[in-house]
């Protein structure tokens, strides 16, 4: 009888695919969040004459993006917890 040449399925909590997906997401998280941040600031310079809450929104947007992504990483450890 032949060997079997079929590799054995890779559990969930190693599939480099969800992994690969999970790094998009903050990425993609991050990059929106510090984008709508800039923007947000820059719209409001322009609207109160002031050259400084673009600055303001690239930090509150970065603080979003990490506090989301911190999030993202925890639902995904707790999913391969269980």
């Amino acid at each position: 009888m032949p060997d079997s040449r079929r590799q054995p399925p890779v559990p969930p909590d190693e599939n480099p695919w969800r992994a690969a997906g999970l790094v998009t997401a903050i990425g993609a998280e991050l990059a929106v969040c510090v984008g709508l941040g800039w923007w947000i600031g820059a719209v409001m310079d322009r609207d109160n004459g002031t050259s400084y809450w673009y600055l303001v929104g690239l930090v509150v947007g970065l603080v979003a993006g990490v506090g989301s992504a911190i999030a993202l990483i925890r639902k995904y450890a707790g999913e391969r917890r269980k």
